[in-house]
């Protein structure tokens, strides 16, 4: 059974209760609490105890203008996500990622994106913030950590039965904004700011 990584829900709280979108303030203090006090738990269980949180990476694939977009097919792991359109690339961190307690975060970023995409030139990671939404099923039990990645070369999905990607302008993007996750749509405004202005 897989397991994950997950924080105490009140251990977090200090940081995003009653607070919802792209969190900027107290990232650096809010990723040593994450290092420090995580543990790993039974997917099934983390996904149905609002007690806990998911710390799940969350990356954004950029180039000139544009964004790498997926649509989750109904063969996901996610049923609540199916059909719908996501910027981010990422998933759940878990145990084997843990080779250095210090650099779980990172390490299972970098998994998740090698799982997800293929990079022909991948580039720099520019964290943006925290992610949280708990006005949902979803939310309520996740964190992102989210970043943006500019890259000139192209990028292909490798779970093909599980997603559908393509670049977008950020107006193809708003076209698709009943259509998205809610943390797509936080992220775009909280990235793009006026440039994502509905």
């Amino acid at each position: 059974m897989e397991e994950v990584l997950v924080v105490k829900t009140e251990r977090l709280q200090p940081f995003i209760q009653g607070r919802v979108g792209l969190l900027t303030d107290s990232r650096e203090e809010l990723l040593r609490l994450i290092i420090s006090e995580h543990v790993f738990l039974p997917r099934p269980e983390a996904e149905a105890d609002p007690g806990y949180r998911q710390i799940i990476p969350y990356v954004l694939l950029c180039r000139e203008r544009k964004v790498f977009a997926t649509r989750r097919l109904n063969k996901g792991g996610e049923a609540r996500l199916h059909g719908k359109v996501s910027v981010g690339i990422g998933g759940h961190i878990n145990p084997v990622d843990e080779t250095d307690r210090e650099k779980v975060l990172m390490r299972g970023l970098e998994r998740e994106l090698h799982e997800e995409v293929e990079l022909e030139s991948p580039g720099p990671l520019l964290p943006r913030g925290v992610i949280n939404d708990d006005t949902n099923s979803v939310g309520s039990v996740h964190l992102g950590l989210c970043f943006t990645m500019e890259t000139a070369g192209e990028v292909r999905v490798r779970e093909t039965e599980k997603l559908s990607g393509s670049w977008m302008s950020l107006k193809e993007l708003r076209a698709e904004w009943d259509h998205m996750e809610t943390w797509t749509q936080i992220a775009l405004q909280g990235v793009f700011g006026e440039d994502f202005g509905l």
